[in-house]
């Protein structure tokens, strides 16, 4: 079991990673070690986010992705 985490913001003037301190933290709590950190510049509507196909085409059954949120 591998943990993986996903970082997305809107723009390039947002900062995709400024919840990986949150999430890093949340992940040493839990006793995982991230695997790899996929970060992304895409809007939420949109749906060809090149990093998230390829976490999921990375991602085996049982692995953990960690999100900031749903959106």
């Amino acid at each position: 079991m591998r943990a993986y985490a996903y970082l997305r913001a809107s723009t390039n003037e947002q900062d995709a990673e400024r919840t990986k301190i949150k999430l890093a933290n949340f992940s040493n709590q839990m006793g995982l070690t991230v695997s790899f950190w996929f970060i992304e510049y895409k809007a939420g509507s949109k749906l060809d986010r090149l990093e998230f196909f390829r976490l999921l085409e990375i991602a085996d059954p049982g692995d953990i992705l960690l999100v900031e949120q749903v959106d």
